[in-house]
């Protein structure tokens, strides 16, 4: 898996270039307010965890409401939703409108990118799973890129679709504690990166950037003033 990812990447920035604003993008384009909330949830869910995380974790894994649709949650965590959306769209694009093309590049750099960046913090961090001794828990890679596919899905087409995706996501996500495969942080924060990388890289593909102006306005009847405008 390491070494797909590694080759994927490289190709993206072989390709394709702009890397140190793709990369960025979750940050410096109008995808940065709800990557901030997001990130506030997954920190306040660390912040709580044993008051709150543990007990919904422990309720999801020995009730097991997901029952056998567990299984569906874990297939579409497996990237099935992104590449059928990248040769879905990449045909399209080929045989109807090519404009879909764009559509496909975007779900492909999201997936990889989330799937990177969630790759080394697993490597990095090293959290155990719950129950086992593996030490690939945070963040949840099901959740990160079940939330790349909804999040570019949604942002492209109707909202029918949208929710759909989200759904989608929201199966994947709840699945992984359903079947105590991770912790409440860890699937928040694979969905803070998905959506990150979903949205900052269709804002960037659409030229929409956060940005900040400054401005000296002058006044009637006092001495010029400073206006600060920020878009998100």
């Amino acid at each position: 898996m390491k070494k797909v990812l590694i080759f994927l990447i490289f190709i993206n920035i072989n390709c394709y270039g702009g890397f140190k604003e793709e990369l960025t993008s979750p940050v410096t384009t109008s995808a940065r307010t709800p990557f901030l909330i997001s990130s506030g949830l997954t920190l306040t869910s660390v912040f709580f965890q044993h008051s709150v995380g543990d007990p919904i974790l422990e309720n999801a894994s020995q009730d097991k409401p997901l029952g056998r649709y567990s299984k569906y949650g874990d297939l579409m965590g497996h990237l099935v939703p992104n590449g059928l959306y990248i040769l879905g769209m990449g045909l399209d694009g080929y045989l109807r409108d090519a404009t879909h093309y764009q559509n496909a590049l975007v779900m492909f750099k999201a997936t990889v990118y989330a799937a990177a960046i969630c790759t080394i913090l697993k490597y990095s961090v090293q959290e155990k799973r719950p129950g086992s001794d593996n030490k690939r828990s945070f963040p949840s890679g099901h959740s990160t890129t079940a939330f790349a596919f909804a999040s570019v899905a949604a942002a492209y087409h109707a909202w029918p679709w949208g929710v759909g995706a989200y759904s989608i996501a929201g199966l994947v996500g709840y699945s992984r504690l359903n079947d105590n495969a991770h912790y409440l942080h860890d699937v928040l924060a694979g969905a803070t990166i998905g959506i990150g990388y979903g949205l900052g890289l269709y804002y960037l593909a659409n030229n929409e950037s956060s940005s900040t102006a400054v401005y000296l306005l002058p006044t009637i009847d006092g001495p010029p003033h400073l206006q600060v405008n920020f878009s998100f």
